[in-house]
């Protein structure tokens, strides 16, 4: 849901506002969706089908070097692959519904071939940091068959640049040349929470204790359970509370049995873990990663792949946290980093000043107005 959740807060915005919207996206989306009360019309396959087609396709992506597999996978999965499969979908809703206005995710690359096809602006959403030039550009080079399908010549970077980027990254974090994204407007990223997600799910309490509480999770698509059972040996042998997430897919039984310190759940909304965690351990999904910064809490990203190591090093760069690649991330290299950042008070004072870059980035509801003048 990393590329669904960071759009959530604008659309419902936007409807709040009395618009139509209507949400275009693959069949696995939908039910969340239509939790949040927005229309949703599913087209193409689930996005498991889509990546086990990509590693098909090239078997050679899964021995490539975790770091190497974002700039060889972005153009092929996203624009080769993803693409065509939704594009008559996003066609066919865009022709018969005619909308004033297609915003579309950063890595979606069917809906500004669909915008322009009936003459209206795309705005494009992005996920977290700029993607690389080159990603992009790969990307627009695989859709190009399918702008010349409807009659329109191929546009510089799929047109994901072509009227207006909403960027919900830090400005100081973001370390990419911006020289080729000419129409930008900041966005507060903003930790979506559904209304199920809002009630108690699951019992994250402990007895009495003055220890820190680390959290730890690896998100819901990378289920690697050796990376993430290595960083929860090498926590639980401190003296903190740990609670680790799994995922939604994930078994917490495949952790083995925990001490009292330590509680493995499925899934816990982070919104809730973010009030009273003091470090956040992730793999540096934009959602995570944005999420804890967004409330001033220390990092240490684990990187395993997609945008994360591009987060990671925004992370380094900052002073808000540490970075251990996959290669790094032995459980003595974890237990000393967590250390470090929990006694090193420097990480969570620069950590807060990144929180209050984000509090003072525009929100839904004003960006919402922008759209409104977007022609």
């Amino acid at each position: 849901m990393g590329h669904i959740n960071p759009m959530v807060p604008l659309a419902l915005a936007l409807r709040d506002r009395g618009h139509h919207v209507r949400w275009v996206v693959g069949p696995d989306a939908r039910p969340r969706l239509e939790a949040a009360g927005i229309e949703a019309v599913p087209v193409g396959v689930s996005w498991d089908d889509n990546r086990a087609t990509y590693f098909s396709r090239y078997p050679e992506a899964r021995t490539l070097p975790p770091a190497d597999l974002p700039d060889h996978m972005f153009g092929r999965l996203f624009g080769e692959i993803l693409a065509p499969t939704m594009f008559a979908g996003v066609l066919d809703v865009t022709a018969s519904w005619r909308p004033d206005l297609v915003v579309h995710d950063a890595a979606e690359f069917c809906a500004a071939i669909a915008a322009a096809s009936v003459g209206v602006p795309s705005v494009t959403h992005s996920f977290g940091a700029l993607t690389p030039i080159h990603r992009v550009e790969a990307a627009g080079e695989n859709v190009a068959d399918l702008w010349r399908s409807v009659g329109l010549e191929p546009r510089p970077f799929g047109g994901a640049y072509d009227h207006l980027y909403l960027d919900i990254y830090p400005a100081s974090m973001q370390s990419a040349d911006m020289g080729h994204v000419p129409f930008r407007r900041a966005l507060r990223p903003i930790s979506y929470v559904d209304r199920d997600e809002a009630e108690p799910a699951g019992d994250i309490a402990w007895p009495d204790s003055d220890m820190p509480l680390v959290y730890l999770t690896f998100g819901t698509v990378f289920r690697d359970p050796v990376p993430l059972r290595t960083a929860a040996e090498a926590i639980a042998s401190l003296d903190v509370r740990l609670l680790v997430t799994v995922g939604p897919a994930g078994d917490p039984e495949a952790l083995g049995a925990q001490p009292e310190h330590v509680r493995v759940e499925r899934y816990v909304p982070q919104s809730r873990v973010f009030e009273s965690c003091d470090l956040v351990v992730s793999h540096a999904g934009s959602g995570t990663f944005l999420g804890g910064l967004s409330r001033g809490i220390p990092q240490l990203c684990l990187p395993q792949g997609a945008d994360q190591f591009l987060n990671a090093e925004a992370c380094s760069k900052s002073g808000a946290g540490l970075v251990l690649e996959p290669a790094e991330a032995s459980a003595d290299a974890i237990a000393a980093a967590v250390t470090r950042l929990l006694d090193d008070g420097s990480f969570r004072s620069r950590a807060r000043t990144v929180a209050a870059e984000i509090a003072a980035m525009p929100g839904p509801d004003e960006v919402a107005t922008v759209l409104e003048g977007v022609r």
